[in-house]
């Protein structure tokens, strides 16, 4: 090759690299894109981070608080204080805890129970999944879907 054409080729190798490096630059990274709500802790389970889950949620008269949602080995746990906010007895239930992504959707759903319940009196809530969805956005509580 004559020096013409080897000064050429490093042209268009420079031309390339400095593209590459601009589009690397500029391109957004998808793995930063993707919200984490999941911190691992130094004894090794997985904390949900998120604000949305742990905020105050409502469902027939209980309410529900300090919600916390970790991950160990294989199961998601779910814990939380649960109040009787009505001037009644609630009896014993069950209760769907949908876990959902930022867009509002599904991801899974799993059983909690919650025991009987005088007026004003507080108990806790300790359910869990044999799955990892500690990353949710959000959780709700709702009725059993009928089965």
């Amino acid at each position: 090759m004559n020096q013409k054409t080897i000064r050429l080729v490093v042209v268009i190798i420079a031309i390339i690299a400095i593209i590459a490096v601009i589009v690397k630059v500029t391109s957004p990274n998808k793995q930063e894109e993707k919200q984490t709500y999941a911190d691992k802790q130094e004894n090794g389970i997985v904390v949900n981070t998120s604000k949305k889950l742990a905020e105050t949620k409502t469902f027939n008269g209980l309410e529900f608080t300090n919600i916390k949602f970790s991950h160990t080995e294989s199961v998601t746990s779910l814990n939380a204080e649960v109040k009787n906010t009505t001037a009644s007895i609630i009896p014993a239930q069950l209760v769907d805890i949908n876990v959902l992504d930022k867009d509002g959707k599904i991801m899974t759903s799993f059983v909690g129970e919650i025991n009987k319940l005088e007026p004003g009196e507080t108990t806790t809530i300790d359910s869990g999944i044999a799955a990892n969805y500690v990353n949710a956005y959000d959780i709700e509580f709702a009725k059993p879907a009928k089965k």
